[in-house]
Parts: C-alpha cells; sequence; structure tokens
C-alpha cells in the first residue's frame, strides 16, 4: 500500500506499507509465505516526521499461544525547538491471562525489552526563565542536550492489555484497557506507570449513534534521586490526538524565552479524558459531538493541574474512506491552561486516537 497522509500535528506525507499475514521468515524458497506469522515494512516520510519501521510476529511461538514480536525502527521528529532520533529494536512476549484454570482467556500478559540509540538535535540556543525564580535565566534546552543528548536506553515494559472492540476500525462496542510499568536503565534510569482505556457504547442501535469514554494516565521519575527526566522523556498533550482545541502539546508546563516566546517544557504527570458521541448523516460520514479535558503536572504523582488543566468542546465530520478515514475537529477551549495557544480546527487521517 502506498498513501498520503495528513494532519494538523503532522502535517502532508508519503507512506508506504508491504504487510502479509500469512508471512514465513524461514521460508524463501516459498516466498517468504504460509508459516501463519505476521510480516511489516512500513515507512512515512515528511517535513516533520520520518519513520521506518520492520516487524514480524509469531502467535504461536514455541507450539503455545505464546506470541512473538520483534522490531526495528528508525524515528524521527522535527520540532520547533529541537529534533529527536530515536533508533531502537524491541523484543515482546504475550500469553494470556485466565483467573482460573479452565476459565476463558481475559486479556494478555506481557512483556516487552527495548533498547534505544536517542539523538537530542538542532537545539535552539534560546534563553528560558527557570521556573520559580523570576528574573533569573538559563540555557534550559542546550543543558538538555548537553546532559541527556546521545543518550542509550534499555526499557523493560510489563502490562496486560485487553481488548473486546466488535471491530478494529470503526467499533460500535466493547473496549481496550492497558495497564503498564516501564523499568529503564543505562544512559537515562527511570520507571514509569501508566492505564489508558476506551470503551465504546451502542446507545441506539437501531439508529448507530456510539458515545465513546476514554481515559489515559500516566506517571515518570528518575531512579536517580536528584536526576531529572530528560524532556524526550516527559509528558505533554494538546492537539488533534489528545485535547483538541488547544495546540499541539501545549497543554504542559511552559517556558518562556527572554524574547517573550513560551515553549511546551513538559511534565512527568498525566490525566487525560475524552468523551465523542457520533451519528451517522448518509454512508460513510458521521457528524461527532465530543469534550476533553486533560492536564500535566510538573512532577510525579503531581494531581495539582491548577495551571495546566484544559476542558475543551466541540464538533466534527469523519469520514469513513476505507483504509483513509479523515478526522475533521473543530473545537474551543472551555477553560484553557496557562500561556497556551488555541487551535480551533484540527484534522487528521487514520482510525481512533
Amino acid at each position: 500500500m502506498v498513501g498520503l497522509g495528513a494532519s494538523s500535528v503532522d502535517s502532508v506525507y508519503l507512506s508506504a506499507e508491504v504487510s502479509q499475514a500469512n508471512f514465513d521468515l524461514f521460508a524463501p524458497q516459498k516466498y517468504f509465505r504460509g508459516g501463519g506469522q505476521k510480516g511489516r515494512m512500513y515507512a512515512a516520510v515528511g517535513p516533520r516526521i520520518q519513520t521506518y519501521e520492520a516487524s514480524v510476529d509469531e502467535p504461536w511461538f514455541l507450539d503455545r499461544m505464546l506470541e512473538l514480536t520483534v522490531e526495528g525502527y528508525r524515528r524521527q521528529r522535527w520540532y520547533d525547538e529541537y529534533d529527536i532520533i530515536r533508533n531502537g529494536a524491541a523484543v515482546t512476549l504475550a500469553y494470556p491471562v485466565k483467573f482460573w484454570p479452565h476459565g476463558e482467556p481475559f486479556g494478555r500478559l506481557g512483556f516487552r525489552l527495548s533498547g534505544e540509540f536517542i539523538q537530542f538535535d538542532e537545539v535552539e540556543d534560546d534563553w528560558y526563565y527557570i521556573a520559580g525564580r523570576d528574573g533569573e535565566v538559563a540555557q534550559l534546552l542546550l543543558d538538555e542536550e548537553r546532559k541527556y543528548g546521545d543518550a542509550a536506553e534499555g526499557v523493560l515494559r510489563v502490562f496486560w492489555a485487553h481488548d473486546n472492540r466488535n471491530d478494529f476500525r470503526l467499533p460500535s462496542r466493547g473496549g481496550r484497557t492497558q495497564i503498564f510499568a516501564d523499568f529503564g536503565g543505562g544512559d537515562n534510569t527511570f520507571w514509569r506507570l501508566g492505564f489508558h482505556h476506551r470503551h465504546y457504547f451502542d446507545v441506539f442501535p437501531k439508529y448507530h449513534h456510539v458515545l465513546m469514554a476514554a481515559f489515559r494516565a500516566e506517571t515518570i521519575d528518575s531512579f536517580g534521586g536528584d536526576d531529572e527526566v530528560p524532556i524526550y522523556n516527559r509528558m505533554f498533550l494538546g492537539g488533534p490526538r489528545s485535547v483538541r482545541g488547544i495546540e499541539y502539546r501545549n497543554v504542559a508546563p511552559m517556558r518562556k524565552a527572554v524574547a517573550g516566546d513560551w515553549i511546551p517544557w513538559g511534565g512527568q504527570t498525566l490525566f487525560c479524558a475524552n468523551f465523542e458521541y457520533t451519528i451517522p448523516i448518509v454512508k460513510m460520514l458521521r457528524f461527532a459531538v465530543f469534550s476533553d479535558l486533560g492536564s500535566v503536572g510538573e512532577d510525579e504523582f503531581d494531581l495539582d493541574f491548577s495551571d495546566t488543566f484544559a476542558w475543551t468542546g466541540g464538533v466534527g465530520f469523519r469520514l469513513d474512506i476505507p483504509m483513509f478515514p479523515i478526522r475533521l475537529d473543530f473545537a474551543t477551549p472551555i477553560k484553557e491552561p496557562d500561556h497556551s495557544e488555541e487551535e480551533v480546527f484540527s484534522f487528521m487521517v487514520g482510525y481512533d486516537f
């Protein structure tokens, strides 16, 4: 598949994907087919992002219901103040969970071990005010580059995931949940806890009205006591994938430049809730009403969201073109975080968010 993607965050990008649902890594004589594995290669190139990924999934590893996934990737994103490049590889093992010996599986318990080399490039050399100390400034972004640039990270993730949606593209019933804990080592040592849940309710089955409710919470901190969490591991909200109506990454603690501009600095505790009600208009076209809430606290388990709390509401349209769904949203802030910028219109191509 070759296509054109776009969003108000990623700009326009070209993408290409080759996937095989009956892949066999060890059968070149059969053109790598026939083993029941899943193989995928993907690339996306644009002015804001550059992504290359390859993965193989073995759903019946060691003749058991043990799913093995091996992947490698290079992901680069250009921000206004700096660039982040992540080169990495990961191995994931997941197994169905049973709460009693002869019961039905309820989700999957998994372990993911990843290794990344992170490059922090093209850093802006502006000076920024230090939070809490009026009048005192420092080259904060350059300090981040000196301390955390070109870092090697190894992360072990332990997770439980459950997915019982009736359709992974356009669900109307069921939901998906993930609870995870990360333990990072290498140049940056840290832990992270997270909870993600999204549920769909078929409100009026006859008329295909669907209510979606999603909740996300995360917190992160370093193992090093006084060590800080690098900016590329901190948390941000805002934009079409989280809190619509606020600029991308603007729901977060900010820093003020001497020149007068504010930039997102990120925090260590995140909470986000999304509610959306969709109504079919004609085939492949739905009308949506939504409300988003979210905030990012400065420190770990920081629930004081007074400065960064955002609450927005709006309407949108969903063009359900097969393999090319388009989301168009118009939103306005009800409660806007300090120093953030509004984003009335946002759009993206893709299922869910």
